[in-house]
């Protein structure tokens, strides 16, 4: 029996997932988190084969979570669910050790296929996403070459926003966004840019021509 443990911070999804996989005979939820840290103590003291992990949680996101619980258990099988299709995020999530990633808007059978070949060690990816992870390494190559990755208006937005020294609480209200929203467009710039705070973020965008 597969034993999985499910990381998201909403409790609806977690009683739906729970209940759509203890269905399958092969598979057994062995406990739900809301957040990151929460995933992380409940890996040191239970037997987890395949960790469900949402991207974007609150007190610590689903992207930091994998490096830790890799660390707790090398051999886990982590594999992303969430709403976020940026390829660049893909590529990163994979190099940092992800064996799937999926979209919350997956069918049952296509979450419950990927449990199971996650935790037989093959990669899962939803379908379409394999384009979006191409379009990401283009752009890459082309940031190589000297040129500026894609940034979107929004994330330009955010960008100067954070070099007025705006809170994430700020750049939300101002913007019209959630707190959640901005966090993802934050992350997305951190891999974009290919930093790892905001302090590189201004700095490298200083040196584009961006502010």
């Amino acid at each position: 029996m597969i034993k999985v443990l499910l990381a998201d911070d909403h409790q609806i999804l977690l009683d739906g997932i729970t209940s759509m996989l203890e269905n399958d005979p092969e598979l057994y939820v062995v406990g739900t988190a809301s957040h990151g840290l929460q995933a992380l103590e409940m890996l040191k003291r239970m037997e987890v084969d395949v960790l469900l992990l949402d991207l974007q949680m609150p007190v610590m996101d689903g992207l930091e979570t994998i490096l830790h619980a890799l660390k707790i258990k090398p051999e886990l099988k982590i594999l992303i669910l969430t709403t976020n299709d940026e390829g660049s995020i893909i590529t990163t999530i994979f190099k940092k050790g992800a064996t799937g990633y999926l979209l919350k808007n997956a069918s049952k059978e296509t979450l419950i296929n990927g449990i199971k070949d996650a935790y037989a060690g093959k990669k899962v990816l939803s379908a379409h996403l394999t384009s979006k992870m191409i379009e990401s390494l283009n752009e890459k190559q082309k940031h190589l070459k000297g040129q500026i990755p894609q940034i979107t208006k929004r994330e330009l937005e955010v960008i100067k926003l954070i070099a007025k020294e705006f809170t994430t609480q700020q750049i939300a209200d101002s913007l019209y966004l959630s707190i959640n929203t901005v966090a993802t467009h934050k992350r997305n710039l951190f891999v974009k840019m290919d930093v790892k705070n905001s302090v590189g973020m201004i700095k490298k965008a200083t040196d584009w021509g961006l502010l």
